[in-house]
């Protein structure tokens, strides 16, 4: 590399740092790890909460809220209490006595005037108080449930709680996790957001919580076992909605949505990043899968979706809750199938001159041992009709020239539209399902076809369409980047990272202060990957194997800039 390269790789690299976070790599690297309750660290927390619109929002809620300007007034603004909230779960301790010792003995003249905090004196257990009032402003804005948290809840208390549940106030919850996300996905620099090609994985995680979770939703009407008396029943299996083993846990599921790298295989052409989270008990999965996407594609735009990967918890949804939405938004999917039961059939679905089968359209004249593939192979062992998996995967590659190929993304009305595979009876059988026999002049009715969500018929067939034939290599290859959601997870969740994986730092109850931190936990993550992103390109167009500092000081320690 010459020296000229060399420059215009650190320039860039010093760019995009400027953008994403206001500072050079290296005065960035000296402010993380400088004291958690140094000015500029609070700093680069304060911006983003400044940046959000949250403020704004939270000050309208309140308003609506408030009855009159009578009872106590707050000893902390929002702002202040957000900036504090987010600055400790990046510190990896957001516990409400590390925040009170953070208030009582660890601020500068300086931090304080930037925080606005009031000229109070008092002992740690006073700013404890302070602290946990004024959090508890904003939650009371967003916890959907009113039930006393102090205690665990009787049957009928539990009971009252579920009829109180306020939509709108789940709601702000959303919106208010979601604007702090966003306003860290605005950080990229622009370069690298215009690299972006739509591509996103989609799936849940337990946020757990301390103690023995609570009965299940077939026992309403029993006593809570969790003084978090909303929070759920979760269990790795099936939907997540723990029935009653002893392995299952307490907590409330997170569903994130997660950029993925622009392609298979090349992990460095676009960041892992948290776009959106909803939070819900475990297992209630209705809604929040199309909740949390909505909220990502507010800041990504119909050019900016392309393929979405999920598991096979997904494709069982409810068509007008969940593929219905996302094929609006302009998605296709790529997802696996749950294993059928002995009443499935192969086709789930036909249209004109096509059938539907494994979440991708065929010829209807494929011969039937093709279309019963995936249920031959995932037949009980004692069955004879069971086929091996050499034999499968035989199978699906010869279903190739019968596939009815798609024509771009669906249309913003969730319309898909496709075009026939050319018809050659030479090469290839086709046979009538209905009599068994070979055809030997199949016809077309037209070259093209469209399904449509505006004919119930076609519904089936959008509930599991996908843009790869399952199992072949294109579909593992971008299956397999699903397991970046489980990357995400992992940062998020790990005690080197923001430790949202440990229920003992999240004692305080309730739905609203666990969203909270998990959305703003995601928030930390995601600044700290981006640098990572930014840091790392630079070091691969170097050539180098760790980022060494290339830069050049006068004689008063300031930068040179690069010649």
């Amino acid at each position: 590399m010459t020296p000229a390269q060399e420059a215009e790789v650190l320039t860039t690299f010093d760019r995009h740092m400027l953008e994403a976070t206001g500072y050079i790599h290296e005065d960035y690297e000296r402010i993380r790890e400088s004291a958690a309750t140094s000015l500029k660290r609070l700093q680069l927390w304060g911006s983003l909460i400044d940046k959000s619109g949250v403020l704004d929002k939270l000050d309208a809620w309140a308003r609506a809220e408030r009855k009159s300007n009578a009872g106590r007034k707050p000893h902390m603004s929002f702002r202040t209490v957000l900036i504090l909230f987010m600055m400790h779960i990046d510190a990896g301790d957001n516990r409400y006595n590390s925040v009170a010792r953070t208030l009582f003995a660890q601020l500068t003249p300086e931090t304080r005037a930037y925080l606005g905090l009031p000229r109070l004196r008092g002992t740690k257990r006073m700013w404890y108080q302070r602290y946990r009032r004024s959090l508890n402003r904003i939650l009371v804005l967003c916890e959907p449930w009113t039930v006393d948290r102090r205690k665990k809840a009787t049957a009928a208390e539990y009971q009252a709680a579920v009829a109180s549940y306020s939509e709108q106030k789940r709601t702000c919850m959303d919106e208010l996790i979601n604007d702090i996300i966003r306003a860290t996905v605005r950080r990229l620099p622009a370069d690298i957001r215009a690299t972006y090609k739509g591509n996103v994985a989609l799936d849940a995680t337990l946020i757990e919580v301390v103690g023995r979770p609570n009965p299940g939703k077939k026992y309403a009407n029993r006593e809570r076992w969790n003084v978090d008396a909303m929070s759920g029943r979760y269990s790795r299996e099936g939907t997540h909605e723990g029935t009653g083993h002893e392995a299952d846990k307490a907590g409330w599921e997170a569903e994130t949505v997660v950029t993925v790298p622009n392609k298979p295989g090349a992990p460095d052409t676009f960041p892992v990043l948290t776009t959106a989270m909803t939070v819900h008990q475990p297992g209630r999965t209705r809604h929040g899968g199309r909740i949390a996407m909505q909220y990502h594609a507010k800041e990504f735009t119909r050019d900016e979706r392309h393929l979405l990967m999920t598991d096979m918890l997904y494709p069982g949804l409810t068509v007008e809750n969940f593929q219905l939405p996302i094929a609006q938004m302009g998605y296709r999917t790529v997802w696996d199938i749950r294993e059928p039961h002995e009443k499935d059939k192969a086709i789930h679905g036909t249209v004109d001159d096509a059938i539907a089968v494994d979440g991708c359209l065929y010829l209807k004249w494929m011969p039937e041992l093709l279309v019963n593939a995936t249920v031959d192979f995932r037949r009980k062992t004692t069955d004879p009709r069971k086929i091996d998996e050499d034999t499968y995967y035989a199978r699906l590659k010869r279903r190739a020239p019968y596939r009815v190929m798609g024509k771009g993304r669906p249309e913003e009305d969730g319309t898909f539209r496709f075009y026939y595979p050319t018809i050659d009876a030479k090469k290839h059988a086709y046979v009538d399902h209905a009599t068994g026999t070979e055809v030997k002049r199949p016809i077309l009715k037209q070259r093209t076809l469209t399904v449509s969500p505006d004919i119930a018929e076609h519904l089936p067939i959008i509930k599991q369409l996908q843009m790869f034939e399952l199992r072949s290599d294109d579909w593992h290859k971008w299956y397999g980047m699903r397991n970046r959601v489980e990357e995400n997870n992992y940062w998020l969740k790990h005690d080197g990272f923001t430790d949202l994986g440990n229920p003992e730092k999240r004692r305080a109850r309730g739905y609203a202060y666990q969203a909270l931190t998990a959305g703003f936990a995601a928030a930390v993550s995601n600044m700290r990957r981006i640098v990572s992103f930014i840091a790392n390109a630079a070091i691969a167009a170097l050539g180098e194997t760790t980022l060494r500092n290339l830069r050049r000081y006068d004689q008063h320690d300031n930068p040179i800039p690069h010649p």
